[in-house]
C-alpha cells in the first residue's frame, strides 16, 4: 500500500483492488460542489475524469494477467494512475504490458469518437462529460503517453519494435540455418 492512498471497497478491476489518493477524493468534492445545480452532470463529469485513468490502469492489469503475471494493485491519483504487477520475467513482456494502457483507451476512445461524428451524442447534457474524458481527452492522454519518456509507458512501448525485428531477423536466420543444413544433408545422400 502507497501512502496517502485509501481503499475503494467495492471496486475490484480483475479482482485486483483499487485505491485512490486522498486529494482525489477531496477535489471530487469540490468538483461536485460546484456542480449542485446539475448534481447528475457533475457524478458523470467526475466518474468520466476517473474512469479515464482508471481504464488505462485496467488496461495494464488485464495485459499482464494475460500474460501470466499477477496484477497486485491499481492506484489512482489526482492525475495519474499506477497499476502494481509482479515483475514480468524478460522485457517483451513488460514492453507489452506497457502498452497494454494505451491500447484499453484507444479502444473506447475511437469508437466515442466516431460515434460522436456520426451523432449528436457530445451535445446530449449528460453524455458530454463522457465523449469529452473518455473520447477526446482520453486520445490526447493515450498519445502524450506514448512519448518516449521516462516515467511514461511510452519509454518502454517503443522498444517492442526493435524486440520484434530482432526476434524476427534471428528466426530468418534461424530458417536459413536450417536451409543449409538441409541441403548439405541431402548432397551427402
Amino acid at each position: 500500500m502507497m501512502k496517502g492512498y485509501l481503499p475503494i471497497r467495492f471496486l475490484n478491476i480483475f479482482g485486483v483492488p483499487v485505491w485512490i489518493h486522498w486529494w482525489a477524493l477531496v477535489v471530487m468534492g469540490l468538483l461536485f460542489v460546484i456542480s449542485l445545480r446539475e448534481p447528475l452532470l457533475g457524478i458523470i463529469t467526475i466518474c468520466s475524469y476517473f474512469g479515464l485513468i482508471l481504464l488505462h490502469e485496467a488496461g495494464h492489469a488485464y495485459v499482464a494477467r494475460r500474460l501470466g503475471y499477477h496484477p497486485r494493485e491499481i492506484y489512482l491519483g489526482l492525475f495519474h494512475g499506477y497499476c502494481v504487477i509482479d515483475a514480468p520475467d524478460n522485457l517483451r513482456d513488460e514492453c507489452i504490458i506497457a502498452w497494454g494502457g494505451v491500447l484499453a483507451q484507444l479502444v473506447v476512445a475511437i469508437p466515442l469518437i466516431v460515434l460522436n461524428q456520426a451523432t449528436p451524442l457530445a451535445q446530449l447534457s449528460f453524455t458530454g462529460p463522457i465523449v469529452v474524458f473518455l473520447g477526446f481527452i482520453s486520445l490526447i492522454v493515450a498519445l502524450f503517453n506514448l512519448m518516449p519518456i521516462r516515467n511514461l509507458d511510452g519509454n518502454k512501448a517503443w522498444q517492442l519494435i526493435s524486440i520484434e525485428i530482432n526476434h524476427f531477423r534471428n528466426k530468418a536466420k534461424a530458417k536459413r540455418l536450417t536451409q543449409d543444413i538441409v541441403r548439405r544433408l541431402k548432397k551427402r545422400s
